[in-house]
């Protein structure tokens, strides 16, 4: 066995060691071990009850556009910052070690391939909606996870071939921007152009991103119809995952023609996420401003008292350009349009459920945490309580367009009434809340503490119990045959009140910085 794969054997067995030996890790383990045999219990119980499942199309072009997002997102850093398949070890020891670049670049490779199969593990809990609509089983999950996997993969490799290709010209890289821009939108532009006329628009829209010509778009349009094929048994499939491997080995040489010469040109992409990571251990929130800073209005404008926290966030959000939605709340806000288009006929209910689903991994408590770690917030002669709440009111702004963004569109794609839409943004509205405060929640029991992983288990746990009295109440009156507007807003009202009242129980978590200790 080689050096490096003596190395790449190792890693991954201290890393199954470290879950046994860590009671966090275990039992964060065993907590997603358990919610996955729930959603596959439950998928499997929900899909016996159907009579007929809705078209495969559909599903083939949920992964193909979503495939196609994140890889648009990834390459695009490419541009910039670029990425790396390689971690800090990897630079300090492997870059200077007695190993011929093409050998460490295969390592890295190899690694970040590993790294994103973990990554991906999450759509395996969309098992239950994608196994009652479209009778997907798990063998098709995990085959629509590795599919996900190796878009990752691909997307990062090529953002850092592209950094390596173009580093050091301009004029290279605008080229390499403009072909990537022209490929993406030639690409839309041919998916929207044959969903224009009569006809029923989803239809359309579906057989134009299953058609050939869609899924010759590099890299997802190619995994999709290998995954396409897989699921349905069809050897065509193997074409969009040959061509997925000849644009690798294109990839490969072409960072093999560079030689050692991208070792320097990862080094800054490498120690970035190497920061970053680092500063995420520790409890330090890192906040990376724009490159090109413009001096503009000065102060904060206002605010007196408690008040004055809110007013600084304002100015913050301003200068590092995170006005309102940051890029991760408008890609969550896609994608739950995305779903309730797909999913219109079934009501608002699955559209509804989809969207909190994403807030829970998208909701925080924005500015909050930085205030924490800094001892000016504690200083300040206003009650614990009031300062909180000034904190918090940042959260208003976006949690509302949120939500409106979210279904307003969706209201007019589901030719819901005026009621129900209102209803449910402010359902979407009280679960962003929900949210905050199950964070908020956490952030008082544990403080800074570093296992991240029961932190997280204990953040699930918490929301499943504050979301539990909305949903049953909410089930309790549609069941009673009450109309949309009425279980929303009941809905809303009782996560009013539990965000409410848990954000009441936290009010001392800014009376004492040794709390945060």
């Amino acid at each position: 066995m080689s050096p490096l794969s003596y190395l790449l054997f190792t890693r991954f067995k201290n890393q199954i060691k470290g879950v046994f030996r860590s009671p966090a890790k275990l039992i964060y383990a065993i907590a997603l071990i358990a919610v996955m045999v729930l959603v596959v219990v439950g998928g499997q119980a929900g899909a016996s009850e159907r009579e007929y499942f809705r078209p495969m199309s559909e599903l083939f072009s949920i992964v193909l556009g979503f495939y196609a997002l994140m890889l648009v997102l990834i390459v695009n850093s490419g541009f910039s910052t670029g990425m790396s398949v390689f971690k800090m070890p990897d630079v300090n020891f492997l870059f200077a070690g007695p190993f011929r670049p093409l050998r460490v670049l295969s390592f890295g490779m190899l690694q970040q391939l590993g790294t994103a199969i973990i990554t991906g593990v999450f759509i395996l809990f969309q098992y239950g909606w994608m196994h009652g609509s479209y009778g997907v089983n798990i063998v098709g999950m995990v085959v629509i996870l590795l599919g996900y996997s190796l878009v990752l993969f691909t997307g990062q490799l090529t953002a850092m071939t592209i950094y390596c290709l173009t580093s050091g010209s301009d004029k290279k890289r605008r080229v390499a921007r403009l072909i990537f821009v022209v490929i993406c939108v030639a690409w839309a532009g041919y998916i929207f152009y044959n969903c224009l006329g009569e006809g029923d628009f989803l239809t359309k829209l579906c057989e134009a991103a299953t058609s050939s010509y869609a899924m010759y778009f590099p890299v997802a349009g190619w995994l999709c119809w290998a995954v396409a094929g897989i699921i349905e048994g069809k050897l065509v499939g193997l074409v969009g995952l040959a061509l997925w491997a000849v644009f690798c080995a294109a990839l490969y040489l072409a960072m093999a023609r560079a030689d050692q010469d991208y070792y320097e040109d990862v080094l800054q992409s490498t120690e970035t996420a190497f920061n970053a990571q680092a500063a995420a251990k520790e409890g330090r929130v890192t906040e990376t401003g724009p490159k090109k800073l413009k001096l503009g209005r000065t102060g904060l404008g206002g605010g007196q008292g408690a008040s004055v926290f809110w007013y600084k966030h304002r100015v913050e959000n301003r200068r590092s350009r995170a006005f309102i939605l940051s890029g991760a709340d408008l890609i969550f806000v896609i994608a739950s349009i995305g779903f309730g288009f797909f999913m219109r006929g079934e009501g608002i209910v699955p559209a509804l459920a989809f969207a909190v689903y994403l807030q829970m991994f998208s909701s925080s408590m924005r500015r909050l945490p930085r205030e924490m770690l800094k001892p000016y917030i504690y200083l300040v002669p206003e009650p614990p309580f009031k300062k909180l709440l000034w904190c918090i009111r940042e959260s208003v702004g976006p949690f509302a367009l949120m939500a409106v963004l979210t279904f307003v569109p969706l209201g007019f794609i589901m030719t819901l009434d005026p009621a129900t839409t209102a209803a449910a943004c402010l359902a979407h509205f009280s679960y962003a809340y929900l949210m905050l405060s199950g964070n908020l929640v956490c952030e008082r029991v544990f403080g800074r503490v570093n296992m991240k992983a029961l932190i997280f288990v204990f953040y699930f746990l918490v929301e499943i119990l504050v979301c539990a009295p909305g949903i049953v109440a909410a089930v309790m009156l549609s069941i009673n045959n009450a109309a949309p507007p009425v279980w929303l807003l009941a809905l809303a009202g009782i996560n009013a009140l539990i965000s409410l009242l848990a954000i009441f129980l936290c009010r001392g978590i800014l009376n004492y910085a040794e709390l945060k200790n």
